[in-house]
């Protein structure tokens, strides 16, 4: 008998596109993936994927087979978000590398009178989308250049999600205070080309790609940038004389330590975006509602 799991690991390798990636998805090791998948074949008695050096591409009955399997997949995961989106304290949301949001959701916590279960993930734009198509989280938020919104929501309207901008805000380069460069107010993109960067991904959608579409000379700059998810690392090399695209804080935060923010001239815009499959209820548009509760009070 064929089994939910066989189906989801068989449509993490379609998407993929190898057996390696879908085990990063899925969080397993590659060997088991390719064992659950050949159990499949040997039940159903066919093969769903040429096997080659560079990855996997399903054959025709793999073809097929994956639309049904991505039927019973969303129909499953439907009934799972139904239920948890039910549970009055239950609170899935991921979200991009931020100080802001960290503290936004620690806010909204201590305002509850009662216990909230949360599962809370943090990461690149397209784990934030993957998290929510895949329905491990109710809600993402995500920051998007102005110039990338339309190729954004194409991406997301495909996956068969929904967006909504929550608020947009000007960007800004985060520097250690002892540099030069914090004296000024307003600095322009060309005047940062002898300068290190740190940045947090190479994600299609981050800043740093979104800022190279409007300045092209910013691209062998940011491609030679050193790399961390961590934001810890990224205040210290700020710190340490490197600089880092970045937004200026919302809600209740305040700049780390020792790090100052000079806005970019031209101005670059924005846009603070949240992703949601079906229409927030319970405790996730409480916490939407939280979200634009505290910026509404930041700009009396």
């Amino acid at each position: 008998m064929i089994e939910i799991k066989q189906l989801q690991f068989f449509a993490a390798c379609v998407e993929e596109g190898s057996f390696s990636r879908a085990a990063d998805v899925l969080y397993t090791s590659q060997p088991n993936v390719s064992k659950v998948v050949r159990e499949l074949e040997q039940e159903i008695g066919v093969e769903l994927f040429e096997r080659g050096g560079r990855g996997v591409v399903p054959t025709e009955d793999g073809k097929n087979l994956y639309q049904y399997a991505r039927d019973i997949l969303a129909k499953q995961a439907g009934i799972t978000n139904l239920i948890n989106s039910h549970r009055h304290d239950l609170l899935r949301i991921s979200f991009n590398h931020s100080r802001s949001m960290a503290q936004a959701v620690s806010d909204f916590l201590e305002s509850k009178e009662y216990p909230v279960d949360m599962r809370v993930r943090e990461g690149v734009t397209e784990m934030v989308v993957s998290d929510v198509e895949h329905f491990r989280s109710d809600l993402g938020f995500t920051f998007i250049v102005e110039k990338q919104m339309s190729a954004f929501q194409y991406n997301v309207e495909r996956r068969g999600l929904k967006m909504k901008t929550l608020r947009v805000d000007q960007l800004q380069i985060s520097i250690g205070e002892n540099d030069k460069l914090a004296r000024l107010r307003m600095i322009k993109l060309d005047k940062l080309l002898g300068h290190s960067f740190i940045r947090h991904s190479d994600d299609f959608f981050s800043l740093e790609n979104g800022v190279c579409l409007m300045e092209p000379k910013m691209k062998p700059i940011l491609d030679k940038a050193a790399m961390s998810n961590s934001v810890q690392l990224v205040i210290n090399l700020i710190n340490s004389g490197m600089c880092n695209l970045s937004l200026p804080p919302f809600y209740n935060t305040k700049l780390a330590e020792g790090v100052v923010q000079v806005m970019i001239e031209p101005a670059i815009n924005v846009h603070f975006v949240c992703i949601y499959k079906y229409a927030p209820i319970g405790i996730a548009r409480e916490f939407i509602d939280h979200i634009r509760r505290l910026d509404s009070e930041r700009n009396r």
